[in-house]
């Protein structure tokens, strides 16, 4: 988490203390900020899905260039394709997750690999 969310988070909590000590105006800006956090949430998680859903998509038109077939009901064939398609360290985390089996974006969109 970047640290300008941290900062935010704890100032959330903060306003939301002072809010249930009876702070109508901190109340209302933990309000304000609670919905602002939760709308950065959402487009951040579009992003990585949407990063997800370009990356397989490069990997289904590089296959299909090169005469090869790309299986995408089967997440544990996808992984193995991604895997070996995948170099840049940026995109195999994003993609691939820390474990290798997928990341959350990857679980959202194609469904949840192996956990093997």
């Amino acid at each position: 988490m970047r640290s300008e969310q941290v900062r935010l988070k704890r100032r959330l909590e903060s306003l939301q203390k002072a809010g249930a000590a009876g702070n109508e105006g901190a109340a209302g800006e933990a309000r304000l900020l609670a919905a602002w956090l939760d709308d950065e949430a959402a487009v951040t998680q579009k992003r990585a899905d949407d990063r997800c859903k370009v990356i397989v998509g490069a990997l289904v038109g590089a296959a299909l260039i090169s005469g090869r077939s790309v299986v995408l009901s089967d997440p544990h064939a996808l992984i193995d394709a991604l895997d070996a398609f995948l170099v840049r360290p940026a995109e195999r985390e994003a993609i691939l997750g820390g474990d290798g089996t997928g990341s959350e974006a990857f679980r959202r969109v194609f469904g949840n690999p192996r956990t093997d």
